[in-house]
Parts: structure tokens; C-alpha cells; sequence
């Protein structure tokens, strides 16, 4: 049932006028002229579940029935403010039209135009009445439509007259013209309020479209920012998880790599406890060479290979010409020709034998020789 408020205003230009009307449990239970109402009702402001309704004088605003044949009622509904507003007398950026779609593609739309300055005075005095909320309706749409000639009630202040495709005063100077012979069905005033009743839970329409939009604050349901902070929770936990797999799995395989690596410089240098004292025994033997021979190269290419962790050495041989022979392993071509830049950077010459796939890895087979 229908609790709340209903207001309507005196025609633009006229001082005072305008009255009320209390509704609780769909029954108008008060009612009164001008504007102090809560005087009158005993409230201080309208209750948080009530609803409320402007009605606006039929003559302050412009009414268009628009058809719009070969769209559907979507698109209809947004097309027919844009040819109402070409269609209307002033600048279509000074007007604002709100629209009442049809319900069937091939019927017309209603679309009702108003001044933007006719629009802020009434938002204004709908906020100067205590209803910032209230839907503004025009009166003329209060009144069910008339399939043969009008339906005449009194809404507010004024005798509206609707038809199938218009609406108007019945005080307008052209009223006479328009209704000419046309049957009028007059309806008594407990009808007519019983449709403003019903209209207070359902309006027609509201002028209240578009720009002039009620704007609802965004709630927030602190459950549901509970379940985000529990998600981001567990998302940073699993993200710290996989980091410190990936962590532990580099460290195998890094460690796999050394001693490798170690097995192969204790070919040459089996007193190495590690990869590092490894390096610097070969280090030390090529500077005592002076840094030429075998253990030279092999120095060379351990050096290069500290550049590049993704390649390992399967194997190293001399041949007779002094030639160093090196077999490079590597998931990927790129990592060992990482390797391979960087032996050459440091003056070394090389040549790739053969390249070979075996298995998930890349095997290359180089030749270093000094430069």
C-alpha cells in the first residue's frame, strides 16, 4: 500500500496556490493548501519508506506523442526526446525531455519538454518542502488516455482533458478547438484521486531523467568487503607460496649446475673443494701459463658460461693442435649463444662443430681456440 506524499503546484507566474495530500496505507488520511504540511501532519520530515510526488501544472509543460516506426522500443524510446527537443520552440542545450516509452514498437512514445530553469525551481522546491526525492509528474498523464475523444478530471487546481494522443487545460483559450465535438467522460473526484494514489507508488513518469537523475548513494555491504579482504588474503598467501617454490626450485637447480661444474674443473684442477675455489685455481694456473694452454681455455669458457646459468658443460677434450673442444648444453639456443658472445667478447675464437637436439636440450659442439 501506498504511504507518502503528494504535492501540487500552482501554474508558472501564479503566487500561491498549490496544495497537499497525506496517503498512508494507500488512503488519503489528510489534506491541505499551500505548503506547510508538516504543520498540519504532525511530522518533522516524511518517513525514510515513504514515497512522494510533485504534480506540475499541464500548461508549464510541452507533451509529444512520437512514433518511431521501423525501431524498437529502446530505440525508439532514446530517439523520440532527440526529435522532441528539435521539434520544440528555444536551444535544445536550455531544454530537458523525459520520455514515457510505448509498450508496443508501433505505438508513440510520450515525451514530455521543460525549461531548465522551469526544472530547477521545481527540484528547489522540492527540496524546500522536504522532498528532494519526489517524482516530478506532469498532471496531464494522471489521467488514463481516451481511445474516443477525452477524459476530463480535476487534478490539483485545474480541469485536465486527456486524449489518445494529447493533453491540455480545459482553460486554455484553444481547448474549445481541439476537443470540438468530441465526447468528454468527466470523472468524479474520488476517481481521480484514486489514480493519484496509485500514480504516488508508480508514477507515469518523473521529469527526474537524464541529467535531473536522483543520484543514489553506492551501499556497501560489509559482508562482501568481508569476503574481499578474505580473497586478497589468501591470493597474497598463495602468491607467496609459488615464490618461495620458485625460490626453492632455483636453489636445486643452481645447485645441481655447481656441481656439475665442479665435477668437470676437477679434471684439471681435482684439488677444488667448490665451484669458486674451482675458479680460482684455474685462474691461478693460467696466470702462472700466462694465460695461455688448456687450462686457459677451459678458464675462458667457465667465465663466459657465469654469464649464462640456463647452459651447462657435457663436455671438454683437446685435440692435437691445441684446439679445446667443448660440448654446451641448454633448454634454449639463446642461453648458449649467450655463452658464446661472451667468450668471444673476451678474445676467444670459436667455431660450432655441430649443433644437436637431444631430448629437451640443445647440444653444441664449439672449438675455442686463443685469438
Amino acid at each position: 500500500m501506498a504511504d507518502g506524499m503528494i504535492f501540487w503546484l500552482a501554474p508558472d507566474g501564479v503566487q500561491g496556490g498549490g496544495g497537499w495530500l497525506r496517503v498512508v496505507d494507500g488512503r488519503i488520511v489528510q489534506r491541505g493548501e499551500g505548503s506547510d504540511w508538516q504543520a498540519a501532519t504532525g511530522l518533522v520530515a516524511l518517513p525514510a519508506d515513504d514515497s512522494a510526488m510533485i504534480i506540475l501544472p499541464v500548461g508549464d509543460v510541452a507533451l509529444h506523442w512520437i512514433a518511431c516506426p521501423g525501431m524498437t522500443v529502446r530505440q525508439g524510446a532514446a530517439a523520440a526526446p532527440l526529435m522532441a527537443l528539435e521539434g520544440s520552440i528555444g536551444s535544445a542545450a536550455t531544454l530537458h525531455a523525459a520520455v514515457l516509452p510505448a509498450v508496443e514498437p508501433e505505438q508513440p512514445h510520450v515525451v514530455v519538454v521543460a525549461a531548465n530553469s522551469a526544472m530547477e525551481r521545481w527540484i528547489a522546491r522540492a527540496e524546500a518542502l522536504g522532498v528532494p526525492e519526489a517524482a516530478l509528474v506532469p498532471a496531464a498523464l494522471l489521467l488514463p488516455p481516451s481511445e474516443q475523444g477525452f477524459t476530463a478530471g480535476r487534478i490539483g487546481g485545474e480541469v485536465v482533458l486527456r486524449g489518445a494522443d494529447c493533453a491540455l487545460g480545459a482553460v486554455e483559450p484553444h481547448a474549445p478547438m481541439i476537443v470540438g465535438d468530441a465526447p468528454v467522460h468527466e470523472r468524479d473526484d474520488r476517481s481521480v484521486e484514486a489514480g493519484l494514489v496509485a500514480a504516488l507508488l508508480t508514477p507515469p513518469i518523473t521529469l527526474r531523467q537524464g541529467s535531473y537523475a536522483i543520484r543514489q548513494a553506492s551501499s556497501i555491504d560489509p559482508a562482501w568487503l568481508k569476503q574481499i579482504a578474505l580473497l586478497t588474503g589468501v591470493i597474497a598467501a598463495l602468491t607467496l607460496l609459488i615464490s618461495l617454490a620458485t625460490m626453492i626450485r632455483l636453489h636445486w637447480e643452481a645447485s645441481d649446475l655447481d656441481e656439475r661444474t665442479l665435477a668437470l674443473a676437477k679434471s684439471v684442477v681435482p684439488e677444488a673443494s667448490d665451484v669458486s675455489d674451482a675458479e680460482s685455481r684455474l685462474a691461478a694456473r693460467v696466470a702462472a701459463q700466462g694465460g695461455g694452454g688448456f687450462t686457459a681455455t677451459v678458464a675462458g669458457v667457465m667465465a663466459a658460461m657465469q654469464g649464462a646459468p640456463g647452459v651447462t658443460m657435457t663436455g671438454l677434450s683437446q685435440q692435437a693442435d691445441g684446439t679445446v673442444r667443448v660440448q654446451l648444453a641448454a633448454a634454449r639456443n639463446e642461453d648458449i649463444n649467450v655463452a658464446l658472445i661472451a667468450l668471444q667478447n673476451a678474445g676467444w675464437r670459436i667455431a660450432a662443430n655441430s649443433v644437436q637436439q637431444q631430448g629437451a636440450q640443445s647440444v653444441a659442439d664449439i672449438s675455442v681456440v686463443g685469438s
